[in-house]
Formats: structure tokens, C-alpha cells, sequence
């Protein structure tokens, strides 16, 4: 059945209220270095990894699965000719997709490609019957390359106007990070130019947990602060 963006976005929506109090689920996550949480966090959690803390552990959902299909160096392009082996052969009800870090490479003239491949993606993974929640990804600084704020916020701005256009959760660490760092990424939170540390991390977990309605400041998740010792004295 052919859904209009409006209908998609209610059905969507009824789905996300339910999925955490319903029988077990599988979640997907879908992205680049930064949803596979390589390296730059130091041994600490990525926040693939919180999320599964939280609702695996905290919540009780014993029964989900968390699948980090996240591939360093990836980019949406990259993701379409794997599509059945980093989503499909899940069966996943829920699937967040993160692209655009390494996308922007391809500069201005890439902008057109990079929103069909997004929109590929969200129609492949509805046709498994599941929802898609897209995630901005996290504010950068110049790397000295082709990686720069302005070519981001490009690449951001395609992926905010294709969830409205098609229907599509969205969670917008984009605007987190803007809001905390007086419109630029907040240093603390990244470990080099466009990889977030542990820190960022958590922050990136505390949007989607945000976004699912289940942050709340007496969890032990929530209330973590990366890089402190918990209970050290002096």
C-alpha cells in the first residue's frame, strides 16, 4: 500500500509510541565511523551502545536486538548494494540511518545524489515493512580538507527537507549540537576534526533518547558524564 508523507509520518509516529511497550523488537542502525563507534571514544560507549544499555538494560526490553551495522569509511552510496546485508537480513522493526559525515566529499554537485541514495534507503527499508527514523549527523570542524562546517550544513539540510518530504522521523543532532555550541560543534565533544569522543557520544544518545521519549535524568545512563569517575573521592 502507497502511503502519502502525512500518512507515513502517523502511521510512523503510532509505531514509535508503541514499539517500547510492545513484544520485543530489532533495531538497526545504519551509518559511518560515527554510529560504529570506532576508535575515537577511547574503550568508552559508543552510542549505539548506550542505546542498548538503556533499553536492553534499564528498560527491561531483554529480548531486543541492537544491531550496529555502522562501516567506518561509509558513505549512503556505499550502503545500497549492501542494503540486504546491514538491514535486510534482520527483519528489523526499526532502523535509524546516519550518512552525510563522508558524503560531503563530494562537494555541491554531490547534493542531488546523496539525497536519492537517502531516499533509496528509506524506501528499501519500508519495504520491509519497518520504520525509519533519519538522524542528522553531528557538527564538524574544517579539517583542513574537504570536510567544512558550510558543507555540511548543505548536506544537513538535504536530510531535514527529505524527512519532511517523505514522512520520516527525524532526530537532529545537527541542532543540539548548533544550540550547545552557539552554532558551531562544541570542542569538547569531538575527539578530532568530525569524530565525536565519548562525551559527544552521550550526546548523541541523549537526542535519540530524547526523541523516543525515554531521557530521563534518574537513569544512570542519562545521567553519565563521560571521562569522570563515578564515586571518586579525594
Amino acid at each position: 500500500m502507497d502511503f502519502t508523507a502525512d500518512e507515513y509520518a502517523r502511521r510512523d509516529a503510532d509505531r514509535m509510541a508503541e514499539v517500547l511497550v510492545g513484544p520485543p523488537v530489532t533495531w538497526v542502525f545504519l551509518g559511518d565511523s560515527i554510529t560504529q563507534g570506532v576508535v575515537h571514544t577511547h574503550g568508552a560507549r559508543g552510542y549505539v551502545e548506550h542505546f542498548a544499555e538503556r533499553v536492553r538494560g534499564e528498560l527491561g526490553r531483554r529480548s531486543d536486538a541492537v544491531v550496529n551495522s555502522g562501516v567506518s569509511g561509509a558513505s549512503a552510496g556505499d550502503l545500497l548494494p549492501e542494503f540486504h546485508w546491514r538491514a535486510g537480513r534482520f527483519a528489523p522493526d526499526v532502523v535509524f540511518v546516519m550518512f552525510g559525515t563522508n558524503d560531503v566529499v563530494e562537494g555541491p554537485d554531490g547534493l542531488r545524489a546523496f539525497r536519492f541514495r537517502l531516499d533509496q534507503i528509506v524506501q528499501r527499508t519500508r519495504d520491509l515493512g519497518s520504520t525509519v527514523v533519519l538522524q542528522t549527523p553531528p557538527l564538524l570542524v574544517a579539517d583542513g580538507g574537504d570536510r567544512t562546517p558550510e558543507r555540511l550544513e548543505e548536506y544537513v539540510g538535504e536530510v531535514r527537507s527529505l524527512a519532511n518530504d517523505l514522512g520520516v522521523g527525524l532526530v537532529d543532532h545537527a541542532a543540539r549540537w548548533a544550540r550547545a555550541g552557539d552554532g558551531a560543534a562544541p570542542a569538547e565533544w569531538l575527539d578530532d576534526p568530525f569524530h565525536p569522543n565519548a562525551l559527544g557520544h552521550h550526546e548523541l544518545a541523549l537526542e535519540l533518547f530524547r526523541h523516543l521519549g525515554v531521557d530521563d535524568p534518574a537513569s544512570a545512563v542519562c545521567a553519565l558524564r563521560p571521562g569522570e569517575r563515578v564515586g571518586a573521592g579525594a
